[in-house]
């Protein structure tokens, strides 16, 4: 019941961003191409579709399919509970966001689809004992795309997936999966590989203290395993997301992307879309609605604080998405 509730909170928070001040309902915009609508980025990172996808929640994630008639994304709900949205391109517009047709009871996130737009592998808190327990710790599932529609959710085997935290699925288009997982103990995570044995995995490798020497969490790698894009905590240069380059097999030390993408140090949820164009992750970054020196009142701190639920880059999580060109700029 509790979950229950939970979404039906966030189906009417989604439904209050499609509404005018003075709450009349209005008719969800008419959004067409790839990108939800939007005005393509260049090398300066944007915002992601503001109220529409990133809007005064918590949005994180961000998962195109491969034919671009699917989007996917997270949110973080009151009491850290996690849900997956979906918006669908019916061939001459999108259509406004609803929960995933998989989610929506237990707390779920990290949506990423394959190459072949098969397999959509998420991760999640649903039970996998005879007892329905809903689990403590996070596993990593998929739901394969049969007749145009998503069947039900397959819990990975248990060389995976393990007694910790096993999260942030992706897969290159060889089929080779990386996740990161708590497995080591402690509060540490590291990067680990699994290659792909028919629809399955071969044992999972620990990657090399090159990769695994702080905390790593989210990762993005790419469809031919050339470069890798991390979330770290504990590194001398700083926090948040770190790239590295694969030279004949071996990983170059992880650099911090810099203030351009790491303007809080707390950046994460790093992907890149099908057609490798763009970059997108996930910031906390507050942007300034007005530079005036207002005089601080309860009144005024009250309304801004009610307001911060109501408009994106208000310091909660919000999606962002810049030019792939970037990444030249690490190579280099």
């Amino acid at each position: 019941m509790k979950n229950h509730i939970l979404i039906l909170v966030l189906i009417i928070s989604v439904s209050c961003n499609v509404k005018h001040a003075e709450n009349e309902e209005v008719k969800f915009p008419e959004l067409t191409g790839k990108y939800v609508g939007q005005k393509e980025p260049g090398l300066t990172p944007e915002m992601f579709a503001p109220n529409i996808v990133s809007t005064g929640m918590s949005e994180i994630n961000a998962c195109f399919s491969p034919d671009y008639t699917e989007f996917f994304y997270s949110v973080i709900m009151p009491g850290n509970n996690f849900v997956i949205m979906s918006m669908k391109y019916n061939g001459e517009m999108w259509l406004a966001p609803e929960v995933a047709s998989f989610s929506g009871v237990y707390s779920e996130a990290d949506p990423f689809i394959t190459a072949d737009g098969k397999y959509l592998y998420f991760v999640s808190k649903r039970p996998t004992d005879s007892l329905q327990t809903t689990k403590t710790d996070w596993d990593i599932w998929r739901v394969e795309k049969i007749n145009g529609e998503w069947t039900n959710p397959e819990h990975l085997d248990s060389d995976i997936n393990s007694h910790k935290d096993d999260i942030y699925p992706c897969l290159t288009k060889e089929g080779t999966l990386y996740f990161s997982s708590g497995r080591s103990g402690g509060n540490n995570r590291d990067i680990y590989y699994a290659k792909r044995n028919g629809d399955g995995f071969e044992p999972s490798v620990k990657l090399s203290e090159t990769i695994n020497k702080y905390w790593e969490g989210d990762i993005y790698i790419s469809p031919d395993e050339d470069y890798m894009i991390i979330r770290t905590y504990g590194r001398p240069t700083g926090n948040g997301l770190y790239i590295t380059f694969n030279s004949d097999g071996k990983w170059s030390i992880p650099q911090n992307m810099g203030d351009e993408i790491n303007k809080t140090g707390g950046e994460f949820c790093p992907m890149v879309d099908p057609d490798g164009k763009y970059f997108f992750f996930t910031s906390r970054h507050i942007i300034a609605k007005n530079d005036s020196q207002e005089k601080l009142t309860y009144q005024k701190v009250t309304d801004d604080f009610i307001n911060s639920y109501m408009h994106p880059g208000m310091g909660r999580s919000d999606i962002y998405w810049v030019s792939i060109d970037i990444i030249d700029n690490y190579r280099k």
